[in-house]
């Protein structure tokens, strides 16, 4: 398994905020469920950048991809084909929308996903574990 560098909603946040003109794409490895995941990284761009996150997730039948929004989550909670083929393949046409992509993850689809879609992994600005703001309490920034 393939160790990611650690960081928390607040500190990604603060990278989202100041690169908000600039297309973005992160692979977000988590450990936890990735509701909480998405309800941290919600409040936290609520609160730093007055905007929403509107989230797409792929159990979901007709997954409408948020087609609105300077940032724009994807849980990736189950592994899709289909997905990969897309995402791998159309790779550009999501880079030309201007906006900041966060694809939430397990650790498992995660690896699969990197090797499978290698222009998608290719073009991700970070892979990152993202973990609750207590579990690095202590922690240097």
């Amino acid at each position: 398994m393939t160790e990611f560098a650690t960081t928390t909603a607040f500190r990604l946040v603060r990278r989202l905020a100041i690169g908000q003109d600039s297309t973005s794409m992160y692979l977000l490895v988590c450990e936890e469920d990735a509701e909480s995941v998405v309800s941290d990284l919600r409040a936290e761009i609520g609160v730093q950048m007055t905007l929403p996150l509107p989230v797409a997730r792929v159990s979901e039948t007709n997954v409408e991809f948020p087609e609105s929004g300077s940032i724009r989550g994807v849980v990736i909670d189950q592994w899709s084909p289909d997905l990969v083929a897309a995402l791998d393949t159309h790779v550009i046409r999501i880079e030309r929308t201007r906006a900041q992509f966060l694809f939430i993850t397990s650790p498992a689809i995660a690896e699969r996903l990197l090797v499978e879609a290698p222009n998608f992994r290719n073009r991700l600005t970070e892979v990152l574990q993202i973990v609750p703001d207590t579990a690095t309490e202590g922690a240097s920034c």
